[in-house]
């Protein structure tokens, strides 16, 4: 006699219900209390915990309606009970248990280091098996994997991942991006990640070059005077990926004299490179790897060639974007 799978949020109850999951996804699994509770926002933390577990940050289980550390309810539709017997596990308590403490990878947002260096003390060949395993019964949750894979394996994960790129679906290319940077060495990491954006249609070249953040080459530059002309769209992405490829005075410059589309990458990434301080307003990455100009040339150089850009090219977007690169240029350190 075959036992009943259990409900995958209370692990407790059978599962008796399936609830449709966001389109194309894995269906939770779940018991009718439980299926009462998540529809109406009201998980307890560990029901929170296992499901968003096994489905990731999915619409239900969305920080509009979770608090990702604690797996507190924040805008529940009814009371939600007995939060005590369920608690959300702490790293201490799971920290010697593979299966959990990779759910808990998982479940955080941005996986903090320490868990990743955790998982570095377990058995490598049962670690990617336990992971593969759970990409195998939710494919929702891959791009937690792929990013823990890449952090704890790095090049030893190197074949897994070739077959998980292998049997990608559209446009999955940023999922991959980060771990491709860590498991694959450069020159193929390169070549597989601008081989795939320059398959895709134009309109997602804005987005889509994002997935080469992750290295951090000034090969990249030579790539995006490739490629630019394939755009109109020429977004503060073009700018970040700049800023974060190694750039150079030297180069930003050449793009400046060059005109636009390239002089309006080079003003995004000067202005990235030479903010030091509130970065609020720009993307996470930025945020995370300030960047700098490769070579230092003094702050007067970058200044006038900017005002004589201006004086061809003043538009509200170049001029304001060139008086704060000038402001950061010269700002009074307190």
């Amino acid at each position: 006699m075959t036992s009943r799978m259990k409900c995958e949020s209370c692990n407790i109850n059978d599962f008796r219900v399936e609830q449709i999951a966001d389109e194309g996804q894995k269906p939770y699994r779940l018991c009718k209390p439980c299926q009462d509770r998540l529809l109406n926002k009201a998980l307890r933390p560990l029901e929170f915990f296992n499901l968003t577990a096994i489905h990731g940050h999915s619409f239900y289980l969305q920080d509009d309606f979770y608090d990702y550390e604690t797996g507190e309810a924040t805008q529940p539709d009814i009371e939600v009970l007995d939060c005590d017997r369920f608690p959300f596990p702490n790293f201490e308590q799971i920290k010697n248990n593979l299966d959990r403490l990779i759910d808990f990878a998982f479940v955080q947002y941005f996986t903090e280091d320490n868990i990743i260096k955790q998982l570095k003390q377990f058995d490598k060949n049962e670690t990617l098996k336990t992971i593969d395993k759970k990409v195998k019964y939710n494919r929702a949750i891959n791009y937690k994997a792929y990013e823990v894979v890449g952090k704890v394996f790095g090049n030893e994960a190197n074949d897994w991942l070739k077959k998980e790129w292998a049997n990608r679906q559209e446009n999955e290319l940023l999922i991959f991006a980060e771990a491709i940077a860590k498991c694959f060495d450069f020159e193929e990491a390169f070549e597989t990640v601008t081989n795939e954006i320059e398959s895709k249609d134009d309109k997602l070249l804005p987005e889509n070059i994002s997935a080469l953040l992750y290295l951090q080459s000034d090969k990249t530059l030579d790539w995006i005077e490739k490629v630019i002309h394939r755009t109109n769209n020429i977004s503060i992405n073009w700018g970040t990926l700049a800023a974060s490829s190694k750039i150079s005075w030297v180069r930003a410059d050449k793009w400046l004299s060059v005109g636009r589309p390239l002089s309006l990458v080079a003003i995004d990434a000067l202005l990235f490179c030479t903010t030091t301080r509130d970065r609020q307003n720009q993307a996470f990455w930025l945020q995370e790897n300030p960047p700098k100009l490769t070579d230092n040339p003094r702050p007067e150089i970058i200044a006038n060639k900017l005002k004589d850009y201006l004086s061809k090219d003043n538009v509200p977007r170049t001029k304001n974007a060139i008086n704060k690169i000038i402001d950061n240029l010269f700002q009074v350190t307190e």
